[in-house]
């Protein structure tokens, strides 16, 4: 039996099984790429291509040190809980600060509708008394002339 054809169909066979490569987005060899070559191989002369292949599939294809570990999901944890809190603070400060302008613009409008009604009057009395004094210079120029 020729093992040369074999082993190139079991290298096209365990690529398609790759989803990176399947995909098209190649990768890197791991160092266990050649024993799992070998294990493809091993099964496919026990079980047949068709079990070999759904095998394969169940069995992880990625590095080790690609793996989070407990102790790398609680110092995660640990750290995403210190951004949330950090982020937290900074946020409850911005909201006071803004919190602030919007009171001192507040005071600023309040002042200012207060200056106008002080204008309002002002010019309400300003005209009243010009009203008289036109309608008094009116009556004497009339008293005069008349």
């Amino acid at each position: 039996m020729d093992r040369a054809a074999p082993r190139h169909r079991v290298d096209d066979r365990i690529n398609t099984l790759d989803p990176a490569v399947a995909s098209g987005h190649p990768r890197m060899m791991s160092s266990t790429e050649p024993s799992r070559h070998s294990l493809y191989s091993r099964l496919e002369d026990v079980l047949g291509h068709e079990h070999a292949d759904t095998l394969m599939k169940y069995l992880p294809n990625d590095r080790a040190d690609e793996v989070a570990t407990k102790g790398d999901i609680s110092r995660l944890e640990a750290s995403t809980r210190a951004d949330i809190a950090r982020l937290e603070g900074s946020t409850k400060s911005e909201f006071a600060r803004v919190e602030a302008r919007f009171d001192r613009l507040e005071t600023r409008f309040d002042r200012l509708e207060d200056r106008m009604d002080q204008m309002q009057r002002t010019y309400l009395v300003t005209m009243v008394s010009s009203m008289t004094a036109l309608t008094a210079i009116f009556s004497l120029v009339v008293v005069f002339l008349g």
